[in-house]
This record gives C-alpha cells, structure tokens and sequence, in this order.
C-alpha cells in the first residue's frame, strides 16, 4: 500500500528492519504483526502453526482468517463446521501442472480449534462483511501457467472476495529451477482501479522441494521502486517476505524449484495490479517466444533414456526431477514411453 510503503520505505531500505523473517517449522504464532512496530505491514499478518503441537485455538474477533495447510493432514473447526484434508509430500508432490492446494475461510467473530500433524500457514486482515466458513479443496482451482521463458511459473488463486473472502486474497506460485516470478514487474501500491492499480499489502511464504545440506536451497527475493528503495534478499525455505508495497519479483535458484504461498490485504473487493511500464513489453517477448518454440518443437526423451542419464549422473530422485524441469525449459518433455 502506498501508505505503508511510505511509512516503512526508509527503514527497510536501511536495514533498521527488515521485511524477511524465517520459521522455525516447530513454533506456532504469528509471525508478521501489523501492531508491531518492526513489521513492514499495517493491516495484513501472518503466522505458522506446528500442527503436531495442538490442538490450537484462535478467536478471530474483527478480522478474517485464511488457512493454508502446506504439509501433512489437518482438522479445522469453526464453529459447527469441520473441515479435513491430508496434504501428503507437501504441495511440491504433484508439480508442475497439477496443485493439491487446500485453503480454509474463517470469518471475523468465530473460534478456530485446529488439529493435525504437519505444518499450516494463516494470513488475516479486518473483515469488511460476513461470510461463511469454507474450504477449497485439491481440484477446485485451476492452476495455471504465466508467463514464459525464463519468467514461467504456475500460479493457483485459492481465495478471493468475489468468491470466498471479504477481504483476503491468495494462492500459490511455483517457480522451476532458475526462473522468475513477479515478471514482467508489476505493483499494487494505490488506491487507483480507474487506471488497474488497487491497493494491498501482500506476504509471501517460501518452500523448497529440495531442503537438504548446510547450504541448502536458495532463491532471491527483491523488493525496489522508483523513490530509493533497492533491496535483495536471499531466500531459503520456510522463509517470510512483507512486502509493503513496491515491486517484488522472486528468482528461484539453480539447485530447486520453490514455491510461495501468497496473501494479501488492501482497499477494493478487486485485486488490480500495475504492470511497471518500462518491463511491459516482455508480454509481447513472451508471445513471439511462444510462437516461436511452438514451430519448432524439440524431441522427447523417452523415459528409460532419462532414468539412464540420471542414474549415469548419480542423481536421487528429487535431483533427476531438477533436470527434468531443465529439459522442459529447453522444450524437451520427458515421455511416459
């Protein structure tokens, strides 16, 4: 939001605080709270529950709440309403090209009781209506490709106000080894519908499918504008991201492909978001590549030959995916034959 980023532009770009705050995966709580003086946001807050650690309980009082299971199986209740789902090998097990994404709506004046094993995130803002409890189940939303190039990723909306929500929009981007999501580079800092610009504060949460080693996996995640605002932040998995406003375009490192899961918050029952003028021009780049890749389509490799070639190369299972997701890059599929 254009307030909130003038409010915190100088001090994130000081390093006085920071936007980036990682999960501990054991604790339960919030992470980002809009009351807290160091958190970059005015009305979006997020937290991260342990689920092995319940059950839990929260009152959502004026504010709304979206759920969002990322591993493991869960219980939900709100109110007189129960809600299920297992969310097994985490959302990476059926990507690219199909989410098993869950998400749960409790709506301002309820109790939420929750119960599982595995992990969940939750974002929240103040409410501007009534709705009732839901859930969005694995197949309810479509997930679907944007962009192309070296800025493809998959991109599902689980909730928004026009179906779900009064306020809070979300989903989740998948982003294959090396490639950019937030591109062509846009914002949503004004209160501007008029000229496709709305305003909301968003979060992001980060996973990898790969988390092994010392190092790790690793992506980058930047948050600049046009007013001196020109940070770059390495990303790791269970890392949070505020992003008050300003573009904030993520790239996931060579060694995985990530995934974040997305809130926001802001004025408008519609989200609009601004493509920055001087990047909008890769929309057409896209299209010409697209054309271009389609006249000239690559031979696939059948499966046998690829199990041979990663198994020669020494790669586990999610290191072979790694290359698989190259080799599509590259317009070669890895065929079922």
């Amino acid at each position: 939001m254009q307030k909130t980023l003038e409010l915190y532009r100088k001090r994130i770009r000081t390093g006085e605080i920071s936007p980036l705050v990682r999960w501990d995966g054991q604790s339960t709580g919030l992470i980002f709270d809009p009351q807290v003086d160091s958190t970059p946001l005015t009305i979006l807050a997020f937290g991260a529950c342990r689920l092995d650690n319940g059950p839990h309980r929260m009152e959502t009082r004026d504010r709304e709440f979206a759920l969002v299971p990322a591993v493991g199986e869960f219980e939900i209740k709100i109110g007189p309403e129960v809600f299920k789902g297992r969310r097994d090998g985490g959302p990476f097990a059926t990507l690219p090209g199909q989410s098993n994404a869950y998400a749960v709506y409790a709506p301002a004046d309820a109790t939420i009781e929750i119960a599982g094993k595995g992990e969940l995130v939750y974002f929240s803002a103040p409410a501007d209506g009534h709705k009732p409890p839901a859930m969005v189940e694995p197949g309810q939303r479509e997930n679907l490709p944007r962009g192309t190039g070296i800025w493809y990723r998959e991109v599902i909306t689980m909730f928004t106000p026009e179906d779900m929500t009064t306020v809070l929009v979300g989903g989740e981007t998948y982003s294959p080894p090396g490639l950019w999501s937030g591109t062509p580079l846009h914002v949503h800092d004004k209160d501007d519908p008029e000229n496709g610009q709305t305003d909301h504060e968003e979060v992001y949460y980060h996973l990898a499918r790969i988390t092994v080693g010392a190092w790790g996996p690793f992506g980058v995640q930047m948050l600049f504008d046009d007013q001196g605002l020109d940070n770059a932040y390495v990303i790791h998995n269970r890392d949070a991201f505020a992003i008050p406003g300003a573009a904030h375009p993520v790239i996931a490192g060579p060694n995985s492909d990530i995934l974040y899961i997305w809130g926001l918050a802001g004025k408008g029952s519609t989200l609009k978001m601004l493509d920055v003028p001087e990047f909008a021009y890769l929309k057409e780049v896209g299209d010409i590549l697209d054309k271009v890749t389609a006249d000239r389509p690559r031979k696939p490799l059948k499966k046998a030959e690829f199990k041979r070639l990663a198994a020669e190369g020494g790669l586990d299972g999610e290191q072979a995916h790694i290359l698989a997701m190259y080799l599509k890059q590259l317009g070669i599929d890895v065929s079922k034959g």
